[in-house]
């Protein structure tokens, strides 16, 4: 049987700051308290599953994020640079 992707199951406000609605919503993937805006998804202890789970929370804000984004833009900074620019 199949792993089941793993979606953060708490209910996010999506608008405001990039940085902080990623900070947000990895902190509740990853079950911390502290996300480092600089720190690396994985460093963090971030796995595919918990990926494929924080693209689709995320997607409800920016619908064009692909997983891949995550991999080339690996910690919150860089990702909400990136998605900002969108």
């Amino acid at each position: 049987m199949a792993d089941r992707i793993q979606v953060p199951e708490a209910v996010f406000d999506l608008e405001g700051d990039p940085v902080e609605v990623l900070q947000t919503v990895w902190k509740e993937a990853l079950d911390v308290v502290e996300v480092d805006p600089d720190a690396g998804f994985f460093d963090l202890g971030a796995t595919s599953v918990i990926i494929l789970g924080v693209v689709h929370v995320l997607r409800e804000r920016w619908p064009h994020l692909r997983v891949v984004d995550i991999f080339s833009h690996p910690t919150v900074k860089q990702l909400a640079a990136f998605l900002d620019d969108e």
